[in-house]
This record gives structure tokens, C-alpha cells and sequence, in this order.
């Protein structure tokens, strides 16, 4: 009775902030909806108007495309980091600990105009270093090539959210016996040994659900491409978020943003489950 008692306030929370509103967003995304006037039901309406809209079909790809390259960068260097402090001992750690995770501790927005110093065309730091080097060959519009501001936004986003990542690797890894690495010494196992036959099966719980939060939260990417592109060049790194923010606040077409909000939560939870399915594989006790 007492557990239930101390469950009730994060039910409420739940129910009031999540729950409740994905109800809502579900049902107005069957609805027709400006904002003054009633509510009309229009069935599946918005969702065919959305997926015959070039402009938004085209911002659920770059949101998928966003979400893909920051999760790869991310997940890769979370765990490089890890494996690399794995290897230091305990004050050396703490320093390099907090080196690596002082990014995620900047609102995405600061990130993003802090790099539009490091990538603006003009005056940019790469380009500028690149000039220096004699490498002006490789200057490129970071920011203005279609081609390329969706890979930097990407790269970018992943290389904030290592540090989180670093911090519940290292977390997992440190949880593991050292009878096991111990055993490994024995059998003539190395470093790069250790890693491969110890410790990345036995962090796999870990390592999934870092995976499918880090995807989740790379498909809500808003702050940062806001911050660096404002959607630019024209739309061309216009994400799903900004064109529901676009549709319901600058349109008044309510229906139509949550129906994209809702097929949104769809794209993203397939994502989820196929890379649930991919990182399957066998339960370890010890």
C-alpha cells in the first residue's frame, strides 16, 4: 500500500504531461481544426494531404536522416570515449570524464550558434584554418550546401549527446565483475580482446536502450537546426519538428500538425523497434 502511495505522484505526472496529451494529439489529427472555430472530423484527411505534400514528406526524410547520423555519431563516440577511460586510472578519468561530457551540458540551441562560428562561410574557424593550412580546396558553405548542412546539423547533434552516452557506458562497464577480466588475463586475452569478448556482449541491455533514446531524441531535433539554418537554405533542412511548429502556429492548421506529430511518433517508433530488433541477441548472467 505504502509503494502505491509513493507510485501515485508519477502516475499523475505521466498522465497529466504524456498521456493525455498524445490522447489529444491522436484525436486532433482526425479533426479539422484553426484554433477559434469548432472542431470538424475529417477522418484521414490531413494524413493524405501530408503524405501528397512534397515539403513535408521531405522534412519526415531529413528528420530520419538527422536521427541516423547523430545516433551513428553518437553511439560511437560515446562509446570510444568509455573504452578509452576504461583504460586511465581514477584521477585521470574524472579530468577526461568531465572534458567529454561538458557539451551535453549546453542547450542544443548554444551548441548550434556556437557553431555557426566554426562553419559560417566567410569568416568561419574551418574555413579560415583550412585557408591557413593551404587546404582551400576543401573550403566549403557548410551551413548553405544542401548537400552538406544536413550532415553537419547531424554530426554536430551526435557529438553533444556522446558525453551522456560516455557516462552510462562507462557506468555498465565498470558494473561488470573483474573476475572476468581476470579470467581473460589468464587465457592470454588483451585490451581490444577484453572489448570484444567481455564487454560489449555483457553491456548490450545498455548499450539497446542508449540506442533507441538517442534515436527518439534525434528525431526531435528543432533547437539546434532552428539555431544554425532557421530551416535554410530555402527548406532544405526543414525537419518535421519545424514544419509542425510551422503549420500549427504560423498556419492555424492544427489538424494538420498533430497529424504529423502523429505520423512522426509512427516513423520514429518503427526506427526504434528495428534497431531493438538489430542489437538482439543473448541474456548473460553473472
Amino acid at each position: 500500500m505504502i509503494g502505491i502511495l509513493f507510485l501515485i505522484p508519477a502516475a499523475l505526472f505521466i498522465l497529466t504531461f504524456m498521456i493525455i496529451p498524445l490522447v489529444w494529439n491522436l484525436g486532433l489529427s482526425f479533426c479539422e481544426w484553426n484554433g477559434n472555430s469548432g472542431m470538424k472530423f475529417v477522418g484521414f484527411n490531413n494524413f493524405k494531404t501530408l503524405l501528397t505534400t512534397r515539403a513535408v514528406t521531405s522534412s519526415l526524410r531529413k528528420s530520419v536522416f538527422i536521427a541516423l547520423v547523430s545516433t551513428a555519431v553518437g553511439m560511437g563516440l560515446g562509446i570510444l570515449y568509455a573504452l578509452f577511460l576504461y583504460r586511465l586510472r581514477k584521477k585521470e578519468q574524472t579530468v577526461f570524464r568531465f572534458i567529454f561530457f561538458s557539451p551535453a551540458m549546453l542547450p542544443l540551441s548554444v551548441v548550434g550558434i556556437l557553431f555557426i562560428f566554426v562553419f559560417a562561410s566567410d569568416s568561419g574557424i574551418l574555413n579560415n584554418l583550412l585557408g591557413i593550412v593551404g587546404l582551400e580546396s576543401l573550403q566549403r558553405p557548410w551551413l548553405g550546401d544542401p548537400k552538406l548542412s544536413l550532415w553537419v546539423i547531424g554530426i554536430i547533434q551526435g557529438w553533444r549527446q556522446a558525453g551522456v552516452i560516455m557516462i552510462l557506458v562507462t557506468t555498465a562497464i565498470l558494473a561488470l565483475p573483474q573476475s572476468l577480466f581476470e579470467n581473460g588475463k589468464l587465457e592470454g586475452c588483451t585490451y581490444f580482446g577484453d572489448v570484444r569478448y567481455i564487454i560489449l556482449p555483457l553491456i548490450k541491455p545498455s548499450l539497446n536502450l542508449l540506442l533507441s533514446t538517442t534515436l527518439m531524441s534525434g528525431f526531435k531535433t528543432y533547437d539546434m537546426v532552428y539555431a544554425m539554418t532557421k530551416g535554410g537554405p530555402g527548406e532544405m533542412t526543414y525537419t518535421a519538428p519545424m514544419k509542425i511548429v510551422q503549420l500549427g502556429f504560423s498556419y492555424n492548421r492544427y489538424g494538420e500538425a498533430a497529424a504529423l506529430g502523429t505520423l512522426l511518433t509512427v516513423v520514429a517508433t518503427v526506427f526504434i523497434l528495428l534497431s531493438r530488433y538489430a542489437m538482439r541477441g543473448e541474456s548473460y548472467e553473472y
